[in-house]
């Protein structure tokens, strides 16, 4: 249960938040909600074994709700676990217009963040990764400075094609299973032609070099970083940047 309750706890936590709106307690929610998610990871840490959570989500598509938290996802969940209480408490002092939306929007990332860290099926995986990039954009949008406009869409069109080429690739992954499942697991033995290969191969890294970032896919970083919010810019360059690293390296 402990995966499933890393999602939920900001997921929910964030739901609430958001019908706050410029409430003193949305923020004074958001941390309490960041530090017990800080005390699953920790226990998660020290539980001995992978961790594993299945349900059904998704049967008529092959698609079920699996979560996995093996070293790497438990070391990357902690990550995530300790910079969202540390980067409320650094910028508790700062006052938000609509606080509600923003620390509601900050902890609907996080959730996005665990999930993707976790999920052991392809299509949810891609669930979890536009449910950590669709809040920033308005984190940016809205809370952003003054060419906070020009930037997101900037952000947004290069994410976009990420994720648009991500999806081709996890879909033709797919069509070459044997079980016509989204299961990690029945990715790995698939069985593809070298040019296939080649062109999954490429679907993927443009997807996830965009999110690391690398040259020439970096552009966007330096004015995202600039444009956004403090809290979200932290957010940015301490957690989401690993989500492309770790997954071209453990996951697909």
């Amino acid at each position: 249960m402990i995966p499933l309750l890393l999602i939920s706890i900001p997921l929910l936590s964030g739901l609430a938040v958001l019908l706050l709106k410029d409430s003193p307690a949305s923020k004074a929610l958001a941390l309490v909600s960041s530090i017990a998610t800080l005390a699953l990871a920790l226990v998660a840490v020290f539980s001995k074994g992978a961790l594993h959570y299945d349900a059904a989500w998704l049967p008529a598509l092959g698609s079920r709700f699996s979560l996995m938290q093996d070293g790497m996802a438990k070391m990357l969940c902690l990550l995530t676990a300790i910079s969202f209480p540390v980067v409320f408490a650094a910028t508790y002092n700062n006052s938000y217009q609509k606080s509600g939306a923003f620390y509601g929007l900050m902890l609907l990332t996080q959730a996005g963040l665990m999930g993707v860290f976790l999920a052991s099926d392809a299509l949810l995986f891609y669930f979890f990764w536009e449910l950590a990039l669709i809040p920033v954009y308005f984190l940016c949008s809205i809370w952003g400075g003054e060419r906070r406009i020009a930037v997101t869409f900037k952000f947004f069109i290069y994410t976009f094609i990420g994720s648009l080429l991500m999806l081709i690739g996890i879909l033709f992954v797919y069509s070459k299973t044997a079980d016509h499942s989204f299961a990690l697991e029945s990715f790995y033995h698939v069985k593809l032609m070298a040019k296939e290969q080649a062109y999954v191969f490429a679907l993927f890294f443009i997807a996830f070099a965009i999110k690391m970032p690398i040259f020439p896919l970096h552009t966007w970083q330096p004015d995202a970083y600039e444009q956004s919010p403090t809290a979200t810019t932290m957010i940015l360059s301490g957690v989401m940047v690993k989500m492309g690293i770790y997954l071209s390296l453990i996951h697909i």
